[in-house]
């Protein structure tokens, strides 16, 4: 299967476009409608979207998804990204659809939006549909690096190195971990895939266990607390001090642990586990585009706090297809559409939860699954 590139960029402007990778064919440039009421009601069911006890519908779903398809996308530049999509379609072939976002105030505000949750609404001769859930595409974003693309190698065997870090915090909530610890044991046992685990780290005892000379993890599973404050665009994660309390790290300081020796995994990815109930007021959405920012080359966050079923079926799903050889990007939405399948009436956010962030366009952790239009491959 040939992947077809398309990048969707909003500039410092607020102004969008698509172009297509493969022989660098443009949209026409329009105006993100991320503005006025539209703006204000994208923070509302963001808002929403952060309450444990809300009742959510499908359809009150798809209403903020079209909500959100009409802010990213003029008309102009949805036809010309459909139109193409529609090509590459009638080969046989797969999307990539990479949302590209500015880093500087104000359009930089886009990056923490949920986009996961895009949804093209019906039409009269068409059915809605989120981009998301979509088997012919990959929706994932992309932070632009000024030290270009390096192509990492493929790993001859995956190592995996598990954080779970659990400060002695009254304010802190229990992580509970041990069955998805368990069922990514299971799968690694079965696919051949290297896996260790290090329980409440400090800052110090991390950045020794990524940085283990002659074996150092390709891919580094953080399962804790994060938080994030859309207002400051600050975002910090849950270590150990030497006394067994929550030592805060801000995203530059958890960068810096994790790139310590100059080598930073390949990727990351971070979730919080809530046990039986997941509470979508905190979570790592603000944390993963900084740590890409920063220098990691790839990172998988869950948007919001997860359930342990949930958990456990997004990690199964996503070590399989990467042991397979399989993309980053393809691999999380595999797993998306695994925990997706897990939606109930009672929440079916389940959907948006899994985000992805590039600086390495390939994000290569095995074989390597599908081949790229125009990138020799």
């Amino acid at each position: 299967m040939t992947d077809s590139r398309i990048a969707v960029t909003v500039d410092s402007g607020g102004r969008v476009s698509a172009r297509r990778l493969s022989d660098n064919a443009e949209s026409p440039r329009g105006d993100v409608g991320f503005r006025g009421l539209d703006a204000d009601l994208v923070g509302l069911f963001e808002r929403w979207l952060t309450l444990r006890d809300r009742d959510w519908r499908d359809h009150e779903i798809r209403t903020f998804g079209g909500l959100l398809h009409r802010c990213l996308f003029p008309e102009q530049v949805w036809s010309w990204i459909e139109s193409s999509v529609r090509e590459v379609r009638d080969r046989g072939d797969r999307v990539r659809l990479e949302l590209v976002f500015p880093a500087d105030p104000p359009w930089s505000r886009l990056a923490a939006v949920p986009w996961e949750y895009l949804y093209r609404p019906a039409l009269a001769t068409t059915n809605g549909y989120f981009l998301a859930a979509r088997p012919d595409m990959v929706l994932s974003r992309y932070v632009p690096s000024s030290e270009g693309e390096p192509v990492l190698p493929p790993a001859e065997r995956l190592r995996l190195l598990i954080v779970v870090s659990e400060p002695d915090d009254p304010h802190l909530g229990p992580v509970v971990h041990e069955e998805t610890v368990a069922a990514i044991e299971r799968a690694a046992a079965a696919l051949d895939l290297e896996v260790s685990v290090l329980h409440d780290p400090t800052a110090p005892q991390l950045a020794a266990a990524v940085d283990r000379r002659g074996a150092r993890p390709h891919l580094v599973h953080f399962m804790g607390h994060g938080e994030f404050d859309p207002d400051r665009g600050e975002a910090r994660v849950a270590l150990v001090d030497p006394e067994g309390g929550a030592h805060w790290l801000d995203d530059r300081g958890l960068a810096e642990v994790l790139t310590r020796s100059g080598r930073a995994p390949r990727a990351v990815v971070l979730h919080s586990c809530e046990g039986a109930r997941a509470d979508f007021s905190a979570g790592f959405a603000g944390l993963a585009p900084q740590l890409v920012r920063y220098g990691v080359q790839c990172v998988v966050a869950m948007q919001y706090p997860v359930t342990n079923g949930t958990a456990i079926a997004f990690s199964g799903t996503l070590y399989e297809q990467l042991a397979a050889g399989v993309d980053l990007d393809a691999a999380v939405q595999e797993a998306r559409f695994a925990i997706s399948r897990l939606r109930s009436p009672a929440d079916p956010r389940l959907l948006g939860v899994p985000v992805i962030y590039l600086q390495n366009r390939w994000a290569l952790l095995g074989d390597g699954g599908g081949r790229e239009e125009g990138s020799g491959r």
